[in-house]
């Protein structure tokens, strides 16, 4: 079941088609669900809802209690009321490869078997545990085929796909939150050829970045900090138990004043994070894969930092704001006031990029 699953994801650099539309993300801090429903020849939001997981339900970017997973996935379905039970989910964290390759092909029908050789060196798991896919990227003319390859842990995707179907969804679609990026990215941005553009989801284990040039990905790196990095600080400079800082972190006190400790903590961890973001995109640019990096846009709910697109924006020496994953897609303002949309822009980017995954034909 998983590897037939898990094979639709070729064709995963499509986009559009279809009527309504499903997407799940699963994070290290919460879960979000996304509905869009076809309007012409556009998306329109229908629901959006997240729900926070209990600490240490997930860690390394690994389910560790699926009955807590169950169970808030389950109450998240029940209050939305959705009618459309499927879904298109992704994976993300150590147990993901993702790997363009070049590979010169003599037989095109012995395309799949070559990738798949060429991938076991790239591989650093028992590739009997490993599910894998490729997408073919372009052709040249020396016989050469540019491939992008994605392989995981089989175990890794049988315990989300569980979790979802105990859940009552069903998983129709497996993608990546990279992919998601990118198809939030190509349906709400006008894209260039002659430009690269670095989409960052700052979350609460990680820092994932994609860089995209001519539609196609040509740059991925996931770096293990993120907002939960910043719920410890002040968590331990303020000697507080980890949910008391976490809600000092996204709500200020009680009172609504930031406390000047946790304003200082966060404009350290913000100046970290740009640091990382920097070094990954000047990785990408040594690399000399694409284009040259144009501007950046933000997502993730840790990218909702003060100041944070300013502090990125400084350090790349060039342009950084949050990205707005509903630029093309509508919503109804009786539903969903504009303050509202604003607010979940950041991190219903990758849940958002999923449900035009599920609506792809």
């Amino acid at each position: 079941m998983a590897e037939s699953l898990f094979s639709k994801l070729s064709g995963l650099l499509a986009f559009g088609g279809g009527d309504n539309a499903i997407g799940l993300s699963i994070g290290t801090s919460s879960i979000k669900l996304v509905e869009l429903k076809k309007s012409g020849k556009s998306w329109k939001l229908l629901h959006f809802g997240i729900v926070q997981l209990p600490d240490e339900t997930i860690a390394n970017r690994e389910i560790t209690n699926q009955i807590a997973v169950v169970e808030n996935l389950r109450t998240l379905v029940g209050q939305l009321k959705m009618k459309n039970k499927s879904a298109c989910i992704s994976l993300n964290g150590p147990s993901l490869i993702i790997k363009r390759m070049s590979i010169e092909v003599v037989d095109k029908k012995d395309l799949q078997e070559q990738v798949f050789w060429e991938a076991e060196q790239y591989i650093p798991f028992d590739i009997s545990q490993v599910v894998m896919d490729f997408q073919v990227l372009s052709n040249s003319k020396d016989g050469k085929m540019d491939v992008l390859l994605v392989a995981v842990k089989k175990s890794e995707l049988e315990a989300y796909m569980g979790c979802v179907q105990d859940a009552g969804l069903k998983p129709s679609v497996v993608d990546t939150d990279f992919f998601a990026l990118q198809n939030v990215f190509e349906a709400n941005y006008p894209v260039n050829p002659s430009e690269a553009v670095a989409v960052v989801d700052v979350g609460a284990a990680s820092i994932k970045t994609v860089v995209m040039h001519a539609g196609v990905p040509v740059f991925t790196k996931d770096a293990a900090i993120g907002g939960r990095k910043l719920t410890e600080e002040i968590q331990k400079q303020l000697n507080l138990s980890f949910a008391d800082a976490e809600s000092l972190k996204v709500g200020g006190g009680q009172a609504g004043a930031m406390p000047q400790e946790v304003s200082d903590l966060m404009h350290v961890m913000a100046e970290n994070f740009a640091a990382e973001i920097k070094r990954v995109i000047d990785f990408y640019s040594a690399s000399s894969v694409g284009a040259p990096v144009s501007y950046a846009l933000l997502g993730g709910g840790a990218a909702r930092m003060p100041e944070l697109s300013k502090i990125v924006e400084d350090t790349l020496g060039m342009p950084a704001q949050m990205i707005n994953p509903f630029n093309s897609i509508s919503y109804d303002p009786s539903i969903f006031t504009q303050d509202y949309i604003t607010a979940i822009g950041p991190v219903a980017a990758i849940p958002v990029g999923l449900a035009l995954r599920a609506g792809a034909k």
